[in-house]
């Protein structure tokens, strides 16, 4: 939403945005002052756009320069404004109220998604008009024609509602399956320094050379954690596919996991996950600067800040029929037992987040391993994959 802001804030008044530098009032308000919000919410909806319709409160505008940010003072309930609105207004508006901390202010935002049009009140209220299709124009309020409200649902005619799919993939682009058989190892202490055996030097042979290349001190540490993440994780990517004919913007998903039998459980984004280390590392090796940058161009990030860690993931502007498809996904659980993905899909069009769950059951052992045991069991598994 920051990011949203940060760009609205730059645009001038329009069909699709309205700056209101104080709050509405509406908890204590009279149906004069209430109707100001019916207004201008049936305005925005009924305006002329291609994408959502934003009313931001707490915002002066001052054009030709970004919108000052001043705050509101008074709260309202979003549950409160919807039952209010779609009390009055014909057909059903979608629409919500959020509330943020924007530059150490209070604002609220009403988003307006483009939707089936005309809409107006069924029965006079406060200073508006039965039977009366408000509509914006540029940045000031007017009531529609006739032949203005014929185009409008022309216009619309066949926009259907917002549809759209999630699927959960394996990395090779297959059906995330339901179950899962893996082992869970522990490590029962810290593994020592890796040292390379080294041949004792003769009389004869000649000087070491000093070069790029470095004993890992960190190779069995590095290993265990490698192999340990390796056993257990479940890899997925995340699509989502826009099944309606209108566009999808600033869409978003949510991943939390919830372990159902009490065991712990990790998230981390694919491309943290480690890599195979090597016993010797060559400063020519590392990374370059370009792959390290590379890293920054992301769309999911693991949000461990909260009592329960949130996966986020930005998919962006969707059009018709369009896909936005997730980096990888990794969930760590270190037990066998049953996981349940709660998912979350919020978009510009969408006026309430679309909820699944994807149940998960993961199978196998726990293995508890000293250093001595770990090299057995590293060594059993290289026997076997080859």
């Amino acid at each position: 939403m920051i990011d949203l802001l940060n760009m609205l804030r730059y645009k001038s008044e329009s069909t699709d945005i309205d700056f209101k530098s104080a709050q509405y009032r509406f908890n204590s308000g009279t149906e004069a002052d209430k109707s100001e919000l019916l207004k201008d919410i049936l305005a925005i909806a009924n305006s002329w756009r291609d994408g959502t319709g934003y009313i931001l409160l707490g915002f002066k505008d001052q054009r030709p320069h970004p919108a000052e940010v001043v705050g509101i003072q008074d709260s309202i309930d979003d549950s409160r404004i919807q039952q209010f609105v779609n009390s009055k207004v014909k057909p059903k508006l979608t629409f919500r109220y959020e509330e943020h901390v924007y530059e150490e202010k209070t604002i609220g935002v009403i988003i307006i998604p483009k939707q089936k049009r005309p809409f107006y009140l069924a029965s006079p209220y406060g200073k508006l008009k039965s039977n009366v299709v408000y509509v914006r124009r540029g940045s000031s309020t007017d009531e529609a024609e006739p032949v203005e409200t014929i185009a409008m649902a022309n216009e619309d005619r066949g926009r259907g509602d917002l549809r759209v799919e999630l699927s959960l993939l394996t990395p090779g682009n297959e059906e995330l399956p339901n179950s899962f058989a893996h082992t869970y190892l522990h490590f029962t202490e810290k593994f020592p320094d890796f040292e390379k055996p080294r041949k004792p030097r003769g009389p004869f042979d000649p000087p070491e050379f000093i070069g790029l290349d470095r004993d890992n001190n960190d190779f069995w540490r590095e290993h265990g954690e490698y192999t340990r993440v390796n056993e257990a994780c479940i890899a997925m990517r995340l699509v989502l596919t826009n099944r309606s004919s209108v566009q999808l913007s600033n869409s978003k998903l949510e991943v939390t996991v919830e372990a159902l039998d009490s065991q712990a459980v990790h998230m981390i984004a694919g491309r943290d996950l480690p890599d195979e280390p090597k016993p010797t590392w060559n400063i020519a090796n590392l990374a370059s600067v370009q792959e390290v940058l590379a890293k920054k161009d992301v769309n999911l990030e693991v949000d461990e800040s909260g009592p329960t860690p949130v996966c986020h993931i930005r998919l962006g502007f969707l059009l018709p029929g369009e896909q936005g498809r997730s980096e990888l996904l990794a969930i760590l659980p270190q037990a066998p037992g049953r996981l349940r993905l709660h998912l979350r899909i919020l978009g510009g069009e969408l006026a309430t987040p679309i909820e699944e769950e994807h149940l998960i059951e993961t199978t196998g052992e726990v293995l508890s391993l000293d250093f001595e045991g770990y090299k057995r069991f590293f060594l059993a598994e290289r026997a076997r994959c080859r």
